[in-house]
């Protein structure tokens, strides 16, 4: 079960991370043509600084002994008070309790379908 959270919750932050991506380009496009706002371009050049801390991380996941390398890099990262990870994947306690007794939820409704198949004959 943990390994299954920690799965989703990357699922979750990569795709957060594209749709926040594809909305920085598009902003990035419009201003180009004179159409985006000073608020759009901030969001957007938040969004940029997110890209390049994945990849940041990415060349970290490539070297030796990352599965070592990138948590210490995050719990440093962490003491020294610099965000390494985009922002997608940093979720405030709140969100988790929530991710949390979603899980739970789903694991009981998995757990009744198991011990009541529904019969395929009604």
């Amino acid at each position: 079960m943990p390994l299954k959270h920690g799965l989703l919750a990357v699922k979750r932050g990569l795709a957060q991370e594209t749709r926040e991506t594809k909305i920085m380009l598009i902003t990035y496009q419009r201003f180009t043509k004179g159409r985006a706002s000073k608020q759009e371009m901030q969001e957007a050049n938040k969004q940029f600084i997110d890209v390049i801390r994945g990849l940041g991380l990415g060349v970290l996941a490539v070297l030796p002994f990352a599965p070592i390398t990138l948590p210490f890099v995050v719990k440093l990262g962490e003491r020294i008070g610099v965000n390494v990870l985009p922002s997608a994947f940093m979720i405030d306690p709140q969100e988790d309790e929530i991710i949390d007794i979603q899980q739970q939820i789903e694991v009981i409704v998995e757990s009744d379908s198991v011990s009541h198949p529904i019969d395929d004959k009604l």
